[in-house]
């Protein structure tokens, strides 16, 4: 049987960047991820190199950043209050300032404009813009 929208999946990873900096890995933290192929949450690129692969097939790839997380221009844009802001922090534009988390990443804000109340920042993951080494080892498919 083969990973397909669908199916239900197992499988071993392990997330680098390019320049071999640890991302992820479920060997030896838990286990491998079980999901429910073409309804989860993995990365967009990801999914299209483990289609069509068995049990039992393991491949290693390298996502570009479109394939992976995406630029930092592509990521959205939000207003927030300036009293909202941590203290400290400049509202300058092109100022950078780091605040809340994705699981044990920091989320970077870019300031855009800097209004009288309230600026506009962009949201940038930490993995925005970095290209991406994934091991995979599929270990089981099968029907959900």
């Amino acid at each position: 049987m083969k990973v397909q929208d669908g199916k239900i999946i197992t499988l071993e990873y392990t997330i680098t960047t390019d320049k071999g900096e640890m991302i992820e890995s479920s060997v030896g933290k838990g286990g491998p991820l079980v999901f429910e192929f073409g309804k989860s949450g993995i990365i967009p690129g990801l999914s299209e190199h483990l289609r069509g692969m068995a049990a039992g097939e393991e491949n290693e790839f390298t996502l570009a950043p479109e394939e992976a997380i995406g630029q930092p221009k592509s990521w959205p844009t939000k207003v927030i209050k300036k009293s909202e802001i941590p203290e400290g922090v400049s509202t300058k534009v092109g100022t950078l300032f780091e605040a809340g988390a994705i699981g044990n990443q920091i989320i970077q804000f870019a300031v855009l404009e800097d209004r009288p109340t309230e600026v506009l920042v962009r949201l940038i993951p930490p993995l925005a813009g970095k290209t991406l080494k994934v091991k995979a080892k599929v270990l089981d498919v099968k029907d959900a």
